[in-house]
């Protein structure tokens, strides 16, 4: 259901995935990230590190059915607003309050927020248990969005800032 442009399962200078309402998803990776996709209901994305020493991964999600729920900059911002201040709301966070920033797509608009785990602050890294949580979403198009989940030991560390550029440089081309 996808064409992925690889080498050796590293993605080279994009992948585009075909979509299931007939339109594709070009993504520019950045580094070098393991990139496998499957279709469950909507196209799933997980990108993991070629490298043991990088404890970060992100998994994309784009729903292409189903009304537009978030046809304004303000409505999906406060949906994601509403979402962290749930997550949040578990005590497993540093954060209080939600802190929701901004994507920057080509076309479209986005919003996410970081949330910190509790339990992580102080230690040093562990392969699988990851600082920083990154919830976002991307309205890519009218009812189509993009769901974007980044894990990483930093906020401001190379693996998770490639992992956003990723997300954010998303283009989405709509049947023909």
């Amino acid at each position: 259901m996808f064409l992925l442009t690889t080498a050796g399962g590293l993605a080279e200078a994009f992948s585009v995935f075909k979509l299931p309402n007939g339109g594709r998803l070009e993504m520019f990776p950045v580094g070098r990230w393991a990139i496998s996709s499957e279709d469950v209901g909507e196209l799933k994305i997980v990108l993991m590190p070629d490298s043991p020493k990088i404890n970060a991964r992100a998994i994309y999600s784009v729903a292409t059915e189903g009304a537009d729920d978030f046809p304004t900059d303000q409505k999906l911002e406060e949906q994601m607003y509403r979402v962290a201040e749930r997550i949040l709301s578990s005590g497993d966070f540093v954060e209080r309050k939600p802190v929701v920033k901004p994507f920057y797509p080509p076309k479209g608009f986005g919003y996410y927020a970081v949330m910190t785990d509790r339990k992580l602050v102080g230690l040093p890294p562990r392969p699988g248990d990851y600082k920083f949580f990154m919830l976002g979403m991307i309205r890519l198009a009218p009812s189509v969005y993009l769901k974007v989940q980044i894990m990483a030991d930093l906020e401001e560390g190379e693996p998770y800032q490639q992992l956003l550029g990723m997300a954010e440089g998303a283009v989405y081309t709509p049947p023909r």
